[in-house]
């Protein structure tokens, strides 16, 4: 064989599968996302196999550093228990390679962002994880990994797995076993520059996606692990100082008095919260007919958001949006730290030491992503989940079909002390989007699906409002609908741009004034901007809120934040800016009454991500 007739050394040949086999991965990430390319942009496209090579290089370096340590003791003790010590390590590294860089093809096309540490917190929860995953695509996943783990084991196998026999020369050994070392950190670093080398160094087009495709994601991933467990803020852009007080002026004490929107001070309240429920769904906001047509009914009954958005894009980060006013961290999540999620105020908590009675349906597993430990910081009296539902209701992959959690709130709330706050959480429109009844919607396509999904919750909301409005203690409810986050679908938007992360948001019940019904509140504005607004309309403090603002006071300030492991997204009436951490710069600016890039708009974002950040590694 070619490698044995000109003696490549072992260790360099590791290095070079490796840069081949992070190779293989980004040209098969190609081929799966091709769609997502622009026409005419592919040429460009393949140019990330080259601009990433400094981070293949690194993560090659890092793979095979226990390699080096055992090729080491082969120079002095030949040994077939070492060489066989080294082929499981690489076989393994193979594999956890491999399945990793395939789920991370499939995670991107459903999250936009490569595979992190935030992704791998779910495995924890396998068996969750695998109800929003259909039967075939597992088995197609499975296949894919077994395929590729068996060609990579097959090559290293045949071209590189045997270690060299111990050098003769002493002088050469010394000096290879002296050098080495050197040159695996000069890899790692990605050079002999003065920092280290990080995303930046594959970033190299005015297409984002390339640039995703360019950096190596075992090096992400890694990155994302070191970073989740830093107790440093990554995101320091100025001054501390300057940074609390540009923050602070975002939320300026209001001066005039709120608008009321409420016929009294103490109503029940009841939260639906919409699984993926995003604006592209509802015709009212721009979205084709008929996806959800129960709601276009209800919403002329109620006071339609036409502009908030989600500072997240998990159902966790929304429940701590809505019920806390904390906006989403953008590489991990607070509630999966229960030490600093017991720290967050919550809207319960306030409303119980008024003689609120609390409770919380959901039809899935409320212990996933630490849902649970959180609902019980917040106090909530009574939490039901899948648990609690008859065997014949758990008819989804997730448990229980919202039609029946719905119905099961309606009977207790039968039961129910006034006032109360209840809480629905919905979940038939999560992956793999599979709901018990006929729809308009038959194709097997995602958008399809995921429509399909939509249209039947709207039809269980029209099935529980109907009941709900013959309730006694309708009058005196408010109801307030709003999404835990955004989704790339029915349009396969880019959840980097603020188009996907735009909500569904409406208030309604017998207790919203007569004169607000059929309305709606084009102000620009966030999800955890809620809690403070709900306070506000009960006459409540929410000086614990500080991320919360009311949103019905004239004064307060018309902005929303949003953020991801790629980029800052932050949203005004002047411009909307997307601005990229790797590569520090705006990524995406949509201008609305300027043409260049409002700077002050730019460092209110910075600092305003700088300081939640800071308050997130505090608690």
């Amino acid at each position: 064989m070619i490698y044995r007739k000109i003696k490549i050394h072992y260790l360099l040949r590791l290095v070079i599968f490796w840069i081949l086999y992070f190779a293989v991965f980004r040209i098969l990430f190609i081929m799966y996302h091709h769609i997502k390319i622009p026409d005419g942009e592919h040429s460009e496209t393949v140019l990330s196999l080259f601009y990433g090579l400094r981070l293949d290089l690194s993560a090659a370096c890092a793979a095979i550093v226990l390699s080096y340590f055992l090729w080491s003791f082969q120079q002095f003790f030949k040994s077939r228990f070492i060489h066989r010590v080294n082929l499981v390590i690489n076989i393994g590294l193979i594999s956890i390679v491999t399945v990793l860089s395939i789920a991370n093809i499939k995670m991107y096309g459903e999250w936009g962002t490569q595979i992190s540490a935030r992704a791998l917190s779910y495995l924890l929860y396998p068996k969750e994880v695998l109800t929003f995953i259909s039967f075939w695509s597992v088995l197609i996943f499975l296949a894919f990994c077994g395929l590729f783990v068996y060609f990579g084991i097959k090559t290293y196998r045949s071209y590189i797995t045997n270690f060299s026999y111990p050098i003769e020369n002493k002088k050469i050994r010394a000096a290879q076993l002296f050098c080495i070392p050197f040159l695996l950190v000069i890899g790692l670093r990605g050079g002999l520059q003065l920092a280290p080398v990080n995303e930046s160094a594959a970033y190299y087009s005015g297409l984002q996606i390339n640039n995703h495709i360019a950096t190596n994601n075992m090096w992400f991933l890694a990155h994302s692990i070191l970073d989740a467990n830093d107790t440093k803020n990554p995101y320091i852009f100025m001054e501390d100082k300057n940074a609390k007080k540009t923050t602070s002026d975002l939320f300026a004490p209001a001066t005039k008095k709120t608008k009321s929107i409420l016929k009294n001070n103490k109503p029940n309240i009841v939260f639906i919260i919409l699984e993926s429920w995003t604006a592209d769904i509802i015709k009212s906001l721009g979205a084709e007919e008929n996806v959800t047509p129960h709601f276009e009914e209800l919403r002329k009954d109620g006071l339609l958001f036409t502009q908030m958005y989600g500072s997240g894009y998990r159902t966790e980060q929304g429940l701590v949006s809505i019920f806390s006013g904390f906006p989403a961290q953008p590489n991990n999540s607070i509630i999966t730290t229960p030490s600093k999620a017991e720290q967050l105020p919550s809207i319960n908590t306030d409303l119980g030491k008024l003689g609120y009675q609390s409770s919380f349906y959901y039809g899935g597993e409320v212990e996933f992503a630490n849902m649970k430990s959180y609902l019980m910081d917040s106090d909530f009296g009574k939490i039901i989940d899948k648990n609690n539902f008859e065997k014949e209701q758990l008819n989804s992959k997730w448990g229980a079909h919202d039609e029946f959690v719905f119905k099961k709130q309606l009977e207790e709330l039968k039961k129910e002390k006034e006032p109360f706050l209840s809480v629905v959480l919905t979940l038939s429109t999560h992956e793999p989007f599979e709901v018990p009844m006929q729809t308009p919607f038959a194709g097997g396509e995602e958008p399809e699906r995921f429509k399909k999904a939509a249209y039947y919750t709207d039809y269980c909301l029209f099935n529980y409002f109907n009941e709900a409005k013959k309730q006694p203690w309708y009058a005196n409810t408010i109801f307030i609908l709003v999404a835990d986050h955004g989704h790339r679908l029915p349009m396969n938007r880019n959840m980097n741009f603020p188009e996907g992360r735009r909500i569904t948001a409406l208030i309604t019940g017998g207790a919203l004034v007569d004169s607000l019904h059929g309305k709606t509140f084009d102000k620009i504005c966030n999800q955890n901007d809620l809690a403070a607004t709900l306070l506000s309309q009960l006459n409540l403090p929410a000086e614990n809120y500080k991320w919360s603002k009311d949103v019905f006071n004239e004064n307060t300030k018309e902005f929303a934040y949003y953020s991801n492991e790629n980029c800052l997204g932050w949203v005004t009436p002047q411009q909307n800016i997307v601005y990229s951490y790797t590569s520090q710069t705006v990524e995406e600016l949509q201008a609305k009454t300027e043409t260049k890039l409002n700077e002050t708009i730019l460092i209110q974002a910075k600092a305003y991500l700088q300081t939640l950040y800071q308050q997130y590694l505090d608690y």
